[in-house]
């Protein structure tokens, strides 16, 4: 086996502690009730806060003016730029991007539920239930059903094994039609009130504006 160089290790330790330094800040923020929007950006503006107390701390520092100019404007930006490398801001984060399906289910489900169409097997399909898992508990009004296109009894009882007892899952009728509802792209997040179709978001434009649009939907 192959020894792990040196460099691998930093960089790993790196990537583990933001995960951890992300997963406590987003995490503390949203259970003390801030938004999802305020749990995203807030991290940013620490890191901006602890650029500027770098800023002023190196700014006492003497040295030539050459050197400390350059140095102060890498201290002041470094925190952001390192935040914002593991953890970027991605457009449905800055727009709530919505799409219409041109397909009609013919069993939608009744009151106001978001469906999650899901593939088994779809890692990006099972990030999502630590996501969904705290949605069920912000708006407790919003049933969440997990539906398969698929009938694979493992991935259901992976999914049951992940998600609050409060959110269903369920092998859907017409399976094909919920494929084409989701246009191929899984997951896909479907949100019906009384049957109809209201709003709907792919995988790659479902982000804290519409986390947050679902959170206080009635």
């Amino acid at each position: 086996m192959d020894a792990v160089s040196p460099q691998k290790k930093f960089l790993s330790f790196i990537i583990h502690w933001y995960n951890l330094m992300n997963n406590a800040i987003e995490t503390f923020l949203l259970n003390l009730g801030f938004s999802w929007t305020l749990a995203k950006y807030v991290p940013f503006l620490l890191a901006l806060l602890i650029g500027w107390l770098l800023f002023r701390t190196v700014k006492k520092i003497r040295m030539n003016k050459w050197i400390l100019f350059p140095l102060l404007a890498l201290v002041f930006c470094l925190p952001f730029a390192t935040y914002f490398f593991f953890y970027p801001i991605y457009q449905p984060d800055l727009q709530n991007q919505t799409y219409l399906p041109k397909t009609v289910i013919n069993h939608p489900p009744k009151g106001t539920t978001l469906a999650v169409v899901v593939l088994p097997g779809c890692p990006y399909c099972m990030q999502t239930t630590e996501i969904m898992n705290r949605l069920t508990k912000q708006n407790k009004k919003l049933n969440i059903v997990y539906c398969l296109v698929s009938e694979d009894p493992g991935a259901l009882q992976t999914f049951r094994k992940k998600l609050d007892r409060r959110i269903e899952i369920r092998y859907t009728k017409d399976a094909a039609l919920w494929m084409l509802a989701a246009e191929g792209v899984f997951p896909s997040y479907l949100l019906f009130d009384n049957k109809r179709l209201k709003r709907a978001w792919h995988n790659t434009t479902f982000g804290v504006l519409a986390l947050d649009e679902l959170r206080a939907y009635k």
